[in-house]
């Protein structure tokens, strides 16, 4: 009666294959994680190619393969809730999270004072409470930047809507010149 053959393979697939899966949903250690589902994915072809239990070579492959595809899935699903935070998905949050509509650039001038503002209405179009940071930028007609502007709308619930004057502190050698000014977000996040 001849035994199957024990390569060893097979059992250290299997140890990276099990600590590759339970490590997998953790951010950072799931770097090594992807590395530990590709090593078990290895180990389970030689394993088999030695002619080691196939049972056991299986589950080592299944393994590397779940430690691999959960990692991959887990740093996508991060990678785009960071890029939805620091502004790397700014057309996305505008298309589907967010409405933003500029309004006129306003001066009033009094005695003493100068007052301008420009109001921008912010609608949160998702159905969970969010908050927005969103860029406003004032250009010449030549594309030049005049100056910039930040909304900061803390806590809009599902599809609230709140105004907010922004460009409330511009100098007087700049007035004239944001009169003229096209407005336009150049950036948005989302938390």
């Amino acid at each position: 009666m001849e035994g199957t053959k024990k390569s060893g393979f097979s059992t250290a697939g299997l140890v990276l294959g099990i600590i590759g899966v339970c490590t997998s949903f953790i951010p950072i250690i799931n770097n090594l994680s992807f590395v530990m589902g590709i090593l078990a994915i290895i180990f389970g072809v030689i394993a088999f190619a030695k002619k080691d239990s196939k049972g056991k070579v299986i589950a080592v492959i299944i393994l590397g393969i779940i430690a691999v595809a959960v990692t991959i899935n887990s740093q996508k699903e991060l990678s785009d809730a960071i890029g939805t935070m620091t502004g790397d998905k700014t057309e996305e949050i505008l298309a589907n999270s967010v409405d933003v509509t500029l309004g006129n650039f306003e001066v009033d001038k009094g005695q003493y004072t100068t007052n301008t503002k420009l109001t921008v209405k912010v609608t949160n179009k998702t159905s969970e409470n969010k908050s927005f940071n969103i860029q406003v930028e004032a250009v010449n007609p030549d594309g030049s930047r005049i100056m910039n502007d930040y909304v900061y709308a803390n806590n809009l619930n599902a599809g609230q809507t709140q105004n907010f004057d922004i460009f409330k502190l511009v100098s007087s050698d700049k007035i004239d010149a944001m009169k003229n000014a096209t407005f336009k977000v150049v950036e948005a996040s989302m938390y």
